[in-house]
C-alpha cells in the first residue's frame, strides 16, 4: 500500500502511476485513460496480486453510486486497451471468471526524485478529465489531404457522416484528424467501439464518453447530455454492432438538432440522411506507366511504401527500377495503406526482390506492424479476423470458395463455381452483395460485363480459411469444371467466326 502523505509513483514494465497528482505515463509521455479507468488502476496496482470483484472496483471508481456491471467492463477494456496489455505476451490485468480482475506485473513502489511530478506541481486536468476528447495517435497520413478537407466541411454540415472503406484504409486516422481539425463544436466525445460486444456495453460507453456516472444509463439520458452543446459524436469501428449503433444513432438523429455524428465503419448505416464518405485505396500508377523514381514517388502508395521502407532500415535513395519494384508490390496490395505499411516495414530485413516474393505466402499475414497500434492493425490477418467473425456462415462460405479465383471474375461464374449443395443461386448472390457491402469484395463496373475481384491479401486469408475446410476438392472440380466449358465455348466461338466470311462467300446451290 503507498503512503498517501508522500509523493512517490508505482512502477511497472514501461509505465509510471502517480496516484496522488492522478498521472500514468508511459516513459515520458502521458497517458490518458480518464478518471474511472485511472481509479480502477490504482486499486488494482496497490493490490496487486489480489483479486479485486467488480463490486470493490465501482466502489474505488464511482464511490456512493449505485452502477452496473457494464461499466466495468468498458473501462476494463478501455484501460487494457490504453496500457496495451496482453502486447508482446505482457500482461498486467488479467480476468479471474467468475471473481473479479487481478494486478500480475510486479508494480514497485519509489519514491518521487526530484523534478518528478508532485501533488503541489501543475497537473494537466485534459489528463485526467471524463471527457477525454480524442486518442493520442501518431497521424501521419498520405494522400489524404483531399479526403479530409472534405470531411471536415461535411462534418459541420450534415448531421450524420459515415467514413466507409476497407480494412486498413485509414478511417480511424481520418476521423481523428478531421476532429481535431474542425472549428464547429463545442463539445468533442470520441467512442472507440472495438471492444464493445452488445447494445448495453454500447450505450455504456457513449454515456461514459459523455460524461454520465451512474452506469443506469437510459438512451433518453444519453441523448439530453449530448443535447447541452453543439456536440460532434465521433463512433469509431462500428461495423460488427452495425446494428445496435444504427439503432443508437437513428435516435439520436430523430430526437436532437445539435448533434452531428461521425462513424467509421466498413460498411454503412443505410439510414435517412446519412452521407457516406467512401475512403478509397491509396492512388498507384498503372502498370503500364514507365515512370522515373522521382515521378513515381507523386504517387501516395508509393511514396507511403518508400518511407516506411527507409524507416525499417531498407537504404535509399531508391534508383527507377526499385521504385517500378515498389508499384508493382503497391498495385498488388491495391493501395491499401496498412497493408503497405506492414509489408514495407519488411524490406529493411527481408530486401526489396524477397519482399515481393512473399506476398502470395500466408506468412505475410502474420507480419507485425507497430507495437502500440490497435490490435486489430497488428497484423493483416487480425484485420481480417474481423471481418471474417462478424460475417453469416453462408457469407463465410462464399467468401472462402471464391478465393479459388486467381484474378478479376464474373458473377456468372461465381454463381456456377460457388452454388450447389447448400448455396441457391440466390444465397450465392446475396452473399456476394453482403460482401461487397463489408468491403471485403469489390465491384468494377465495365463496359461488357462488371467484374467482382479480391485483394491480395483478403483472397489469401480466404484460402487459408478454405485449406481448414472440406469444401476445397469440391470447389476444385466446379472451378476446373468452369473453366473447362469456357474454353470450349471460347474455341466454338473462334471457329464459328473463321467460318462465317467462308459461308457468305459460297454460291447459292
Amino acid at each position: 500500500m503507498f503512503d498517501r502523505t508522500r509523493d512517490g509513483y508505482f512502477a511497472f514494465g514501461p509505465y509510471y502511476l502517480y496516484p496522488t497528482c492522478r498521472i500514468l505515463k508511459r516513459g515520458d509521455d502521458a497517458v490518458a485513460i480518464g478518471s474511472r479507468a485511472f481509479d480502477m488502476l490504482v486499486a488494482l496496482v496497490q493490490r496487486q496480486g489480489e483479486v479485486l470483484s467488480r463490486r470493490e472496483l465501482m466502489s474505488f471508481a464511482w464511490p456512493g453510486l449505485n452502477v452496473e456491471d457494464s461499466n466495468v467492463r468498458v473501462q476494463m477494456a478501455h484501460l487494457r486497451r490504453e496500457i496495451h496489455c496482453g502486447d508482446n505476451g505482457e500482461r498486467y490485468v488479467v480476468s479471474i471468471a467468475g471473481r473479479g480482475y487481478c494486478f500480475v506485473a510486479p508494480a514497485e513502489w519509489r519514491d518521487a526524485p526530484e523534478g518528478a511530478p508532485t501533488t503541489s506541481g501543475p497537473i494537466d486536468l485534459q489528463m485526467v478529465s471524463d471527457e477525454v476528447r480524442l486518442p493520442n495517435r501518431y497521424l501521419q497520413p498520405v494522400g489524404r489531404e483531399e479526403s479530409l478537407a472534405d470531411l471536415i466541411q461535411s462534418i459541420s454540415e450534415k448531421r450524420l457522416v459515415t467514413i466507409v472503406g476497407a480494412g486498413g484504409a485509414g478511417k480511424s486516422t481520418l476521423a481523428v484528424m478531421a476532429s481535431q481539425a474542425t472549428t464547429s463544436f463545442e463539445r468533442i466525445h470520441f467512442v472507440d467501439l472495438s471492444a464493445v460486444v452488445d447494445g448495453e456495453t454500447l450505450l455504456a460507453a457513449i454515456g461514459v464518453s459523455a460524461g454520465i456516472d451512474s452506469c443506469d444509463i437510459m438512451l433518453d439520458r444519453v441523448v439530453a447530455s449530448l443535447s447541452l452543446h453543439r456536440t460532434l459524436l465521433v463512433l469509431d469501428n462500428c461495423e460488427h454492432v452495425i446494428d445496435a449503433v444504427a439503432d443508437v444513432v437513428d435516435h439520436i438523429m430523430r430526437q436532437t438538432s445539435v448533434v452531428h455524428i461521425l462513424a467509421t465503419s466498413r460498411e454503412a448505416f443505410r439510414l435517412s440522411g446519412e452521407t457516406i464518405h467512401l475512403l478509397g485505396p491509396l492512388a498507384v500508377p498503372l502498370a503500364t506507366d514507365n515512370l522515373s523514381a522521382q515521378h513515381a514517388l507523386e504517387w501516395p502508395a508509393v511514396q507511403l511504401f518508400v518511407q516506411r521502407a527507409i524507416e525499417s532500415g531498407l537504404a535509399g535513395p531508391m534508383d527507377d527500377e526499385q521504385v517500378g519494384a515498389v508499384a508493382a508490390i503497391c498495385r498488388r496490395l491495391d493501395g491499401n495503406p496498412l497493408a503497405i505499411e506492414l509489408v514495407a516495414s519488411r524490406t529493411g530485413a527481408y530486401g526489396l526482390e524477397r519482399v515481393a516474393d512473399l506476398l502470395d505466402n500466408r506468412l505475410v499475414l502474420s507480419w507485425r506492424g507497430n507495437r502500440y497500434a490497435p490490435q486489430r492493425h497488428r497484423t493483416v490477418r487480425s484485420m481480417l479476423d474481423l471481418s471474417y467473425s462478424g460475417l453469416a456462415p453462408k457469407d463465410q462460405k462464399v467468401l472462402r470458395a471464391l478465393s479459388i479465383f486467381q484474378g478479376p471474375f464474373s458473377l456468372d461464374a461465381a454463381l456456377t463455381v460457388v452454388g450447389g449443395d447448400d448455396l441457391e443461386d440466390a444465397d450465392v448472390a446475396a452473399a456476394i452483395g453482403n460482401l461487397v457491402d463489408k468491403s471485403l469484395l469489390h465491384f468494377h463496373p465495365g463496359t461488357d460485363v462488371a467484374s467482382l475481384r479480391l485483394s491480395e491479401f483478403t483472397k489469401t486469408y480466404a484460402a487459408a480459411k478454405l485449406a481448414e475446410t472440406m469444401e476445397r476438392e469440391h470447389v476444385q472440380r466446379r472451378h476446373v469444371s468452369y473453366m473447362s466449358q469456357t474454353v470450349k465455348m471460347l474455341t466454338n466461338v473462334a471457329e464459328d467466326a473463321r467460318i462465317a466470311p467462308q459461308r457468305i462467300a459460297a454460291p447459292a446451290a
